[in-house]
């Protein structure tokens, strides 16, 4: 009998737990009840196909991988996606590496001044 009374028990537990039927519906579990049940099956059918109508309208008006590079979206690399990034990151540390030399062997301004390319006294 305090089996019985037990089970009872847990069976009321999960009762009151149990979601309700909009959350069902929400979480795809059950149909919609607003639809007879007679046509549940065409309306998925024709959800289904407008959605695929309206992929391959997607698909087929992308735009073209070049069209993407000219937009500046992509870019254009030859080495594989995954490597990109790390590409980037090269070729922005040279442009670095190339910039701070550039900088580095800039003359300055009294070597300027000797060549006759500045003119006046430097401060």
């Amino acid at each position: 009998m305090d089996q019985m009374r037990k089970s009872n028990e847990e069976l009321d537990k999960f009762l009151k737990e149990r979601p309700n039927q909009k959350e069902l519906v929400d979480r795809n579990i059950l149909k919609d009840p607003k639809i007879a049940p007679a046509l549940q099956h065409q309306a998925e059918e024709l959800k289904r196909a407008k959605l695929e109508t309206a992929l391959a309208h997607k698909i087929e008006n992308r735009p073209t991988a070049s069209e993407l590079i000219d937009h500046n979206i992509l870019h254009a690399s030859h080495v594989a996606p995954a490597l990109q990034s790390k590409e980037a990151e090269l070729k922005r540390s040279q442009l670095e590496d190339v910039l701070n030399h550039k900088i580095q062997e800039r003359p300055t301004p009294e070597t300027l001044v000797e060549k006759h390319i500045l003119e006046g006294q430097v401060v």
